[in-house]
């Protein structure tokens, strides 16, 4: 019996979590079948739980270029091997080592205790004995708040209060306000930020400096109830002292890698789709949400395509990046030594917003994408609804490839529990919503293999006017300002230059 495929018919099919092999009768038959098959797997049974207790659990908490994050290194590159896929460590630069070991504080004054603290990544550290200054009400940070305290700022530790974080969009808002702060506070000469941590129940996250590696102003993130304790004693009138100890391992430059593993394509082999996760994690916690949970996705997806013996068109790379929390340092690594094969690069993927159901893509500023990812979405509408947001995005490993102006897509995720745990000590293997992770799987996978497949390319490498063109017509610049590489772009080191 015959039967003719159709994207209803594959909705209907995935909805009745059925799953059989199909006659294939032509290529594009076949490459239905493929993904009716793909994601079918990928909906049952697999190893993904087991693979993220190992890395989460086992592991732990993986930082870029300390032996926690070595050791996950190979452990991905086992799991790709063991999958059947050829699979390899390509190294990259690091330009400098930041880990932290013990971070302490203590405040006397009018009230005396030790409250909690951790330091924000590129702080300097502090003497062994520690670093003493009296502590002021730096209110928001705003520029207010620095015209009002004008000269008693300088060589003063500000305690910055902040809201309680809620969502993704929060953390947008939060970045925005640190580079405008830490502008502020350079300018002001202050010795040190200490920011409210924005999570309750003293909970401690961590942000990196939004001058990155030029960073000179020490940076620390108080747990919010005692920040809330210090800030009610200063708004009292008390005069109250901080002495911070951090203690942090701070070096030169050094070699990390990422894992890349690949499926070559049977027609055009020099044709590569890349999706990718990053590896890399902050130390408070064990990086289950941020970003483990979509290292386990990306495995269990080659893993899944090998064993049904699935053959694109186009070769599909599977990246776990490294070096991503100190500024996507990693995939940039990547675009340099791939310099010469961007132009094969016909589509790159970042998936890097916890395990909140995927809603849709940002096609970063790309609108000729849009049509593309609805049709590849079609065999996976049951698993909907779907939305395609034509913003340009910054804040994972999509961004080096969309200022070298290849076609790039980031996951975008129904907010779940990402915010309120995003690098905080609370980013454990217990916040993965494994359901909705498992539907995420199959919906990023139709979507590889509806570019892996489809018949021509239908747009261009963007060249350095088009990715200006984006610039002028939405806020990348004001986002590339805050995470400190506006610059770079800018004189023409990173991205494109023609």
């Amino acid at each position: 019996m015959n039967i003719l495929i159709t994207p209803k018919f594959v909705s209907i099919l995935l909805l009745s979590n059925c799953l059989f092999t199909l006659p294939a009768q032509t290529q594009s038959q076949q490459h239905e079948n493929d993904v009716v098959n793909l994601v079918g797997a990928l909906l049952h049974d697999t190893p993904i739980e087991e693979d993220l207790l190992e890395l989460c659990d086992g592991i732990g908490g993986r930082v870029t270029g300390s032996e926690a994050n070595k050791k996950s290194v190979d452990w991905g590159l086992k799991k790709f091997q063991d999958a059947g896929l050829s699979a390899h460590k390509e190294a990259f630069e690091m330009p400098g080592l930041w880990l932290e070991n013990e971070s302490k504080a203590s405040i006397r004054g009018a009230i005396s205790f030790e409250p909690k603290i951790v330091a924000r990544c590129f702080s300097p550290a502090t003497p062994s004995e520690g670093d003493e200054a009296e502590l002021v009400d730096g209110g928001m940070g705003t520029a207010e708040d620095f015209k009002r305290l004008g000269t008693a700022a300088k060589d003063k530790y500000l305690l910055i209060e902040t809201g309680e974080l809620l969502d993704v969009a929060g953390l947008f808002a939060e970045y925005a306000a640190n580079q405008g702060i830490e502008q502020l506070a350079k300018e002001a000469g202050v010795k040190g930020l200490v920011y409210m941590s924005s999570r309750p129940k003293r909970l401690l996250f961590t942000y990196f400096a939004s001058q990155g590696y030029e960073n000179q102003l020490i940076l620390a993130t108080m747990a919010r109830e005692d920040a809330q304790r210090c800030m009610r004693s200063l708004r009292k009138g008390d005069k109250l002292t901080l002495r911070l100890f951090l203690d942090l391992e701070i070096g030169g430059s050094y070699e990390s890698h990422n894992v890349i593993a690949e499926i070559k394509g049977s027609e055009k082999p020099e044709e590569i789709i890349l999706i990718g996760s990053h590896l890399d994690s902050w130390g408070l916690g064990t990086g289950a949400n941020d970003n483990g949970c979509n290292v386990g996705l990306m495995i269990d997806i080659a893993r899944q395509m090998k064993k049904l013996g699935i053959q694109p068109k186009r070769s599909i790379r599977f990246a776990l990046w490294n070096g991503e929390e100190q500024g996507y340092l990693g995939s940039y690594g990547y675009v340099k030594a791939h310099q010469k094969e961007l132009d094969k690069h016909i589509m790159t993927m970042s998936v890097d917003i916890g395990s909140g159901k995927i809603n849709g893509f940002y096609t970063n500023g790309r609108e000729e994408l849009i049509k593309i990812v609805d049709e590849a979405l079609w065999p996976v509408l049951g698993l909907g609804p779907f939305k395609q947001v034509n913003a340009p995005v910054v804040g994972t490993d999509n961004f080096d490839f969309m200022i070298e102006g290849v076609a790039n897509l980031i996951a975008s995720h129904e907010s779940a529990n990402y915010g309120p745990h995003y690098h905080a000590e609370s980013d454990t293997y217990d916040k993965i919503l494994f359901p909705s992770l498992k539907i995420n799987s199959a919906i990023v996978a139709a979507v590889t293999l509806g570019f892996a497949n489809m018949d021509k390319v239908p747009y261009k490498r963007h060249t350095r006017s088009d990715i200006e063109e984006i610039m002028a017509n939405s806020n990348l610049e004001d986002q590339m300002r805050w995470v400190n590489v506006w610059n770079v772009w800018k004189n023409k080191e990173r991205g494109r230059k023609d």
